[in-house]
Order: C-alpha cells, then structure tokens, then sequence
C-alpha cells in the first residue's frame, strides 16, 4: 500500500445552520429590552441589583450558552472518516468511518425545508446511524458524501482486483 492511502486530508467543516442563533438573539433583545423598560422604576438598590442579576442570569442561559454550542459544534469530513463534535464545548466526538457508511438520507421538516437544511442520517453497517443535525445545504451535502461513496467503492474495488 502507498503511504496516500494512510494520509488523511480535511475536506470540510460545517457548522449547524445559522438560523439556530435567532430564538437565542431574540430572547436577548427581549430580555435587554425588559432591563431598558423596567430598571429605571426600581428606586431601592436591593432590587435593583436583584433585577440586574435575574436579567444577566436570563442572557447567561437562553443567549450566551447556546451561541457557544452553536460554535463549537461542528461536523469534521475528512478523507477517511466523520467526524461529528457535540456537547458545550464540542468535546463529546463520535467518528465514523467512510467503510462503515452503508447509505445516506435526509430528514427535514417544513422549516427546515424552507431554510434548504435538515438531518443527514448516514447509515452504519452496525450499529445506530451517525446523524448530522441542521446542515445546510443539506440536500446537496448528501449528493456529495453520496457520490464520494461511490468513488471510494469503485477506487476500492479497482485496487483489489
């Protein structure tokens, strides 16, 4: 075997889609605009430190953890496998590799169909599907991992016969 069969090269990184940060941005504007209106009635500084803390506490935890989420997931295709990272800080990984991917679908709602995203399933030979959440573009990614597949079967096949 060539040592290029052993290197692996980064094809593409991907991100959930965007729309995911509107509810969280919208609670912001709803939760500043509530701090504009109310703050300033509060005569006693108890409550208005309170006040302060319960809206800082709200941004905290409808608006900045989502957006950290938001980047740093992401989904790592490579020449050798999928990469997927999940969690807070996206250090939760599942990888699959390219031999163990039987097939590709989509599942989107209307939503998401409008936005042009949706989950790609990617079945597994054994073993629960690998599934990618809120890809845009996802009607095209999937063609693409689709057609890499067949490249890399007919390339297999080649090498072995």
């Amino acid at each position: 075997m060539s040592e290029s069969s052993f290197s692996e090269q980064d094809l593409v990184f991907i991100r959930k889609h965007g729309s995911a940060l509107a509810l969280p941005v919208l609670i912001l504007g709803l939760d500043a605009a509530l701090f504009f209106f109310v703050d300033w009635r509060l005569t006693d500084q108890l409550h208005h430190q309170l006040f302060l803390s319960g809206v800082l506490l709200i941004a905290l935890l409808f608006w900045l953890l989502p957006a950290i989420r938001f980047f740093t997931n992401r989904i790592e295709i490579t020449s050798n496998r999928v990469i997927i990272h999940r969690g807070l800080t996206g250090n939760k990984t599942e990888e699959v590799p390219w031999g163990e991917i039987t097939g590709v679908s989509i599942s989107r709602g209307f939503g998401s169909w409008l936005k042009g995203a949706g989950d790609i399933h990617l079945h597994r030979e054994f073993g629960p599907d690998a599934i990618l959440r809120r890809v845009p573009k996802a009607k095209k990614l999937s063609r693409e991992i689709e057609g890499y597949l067949t490249a890399r079967s007919k390339r297999g096949t080649i090498e072995r016969g």
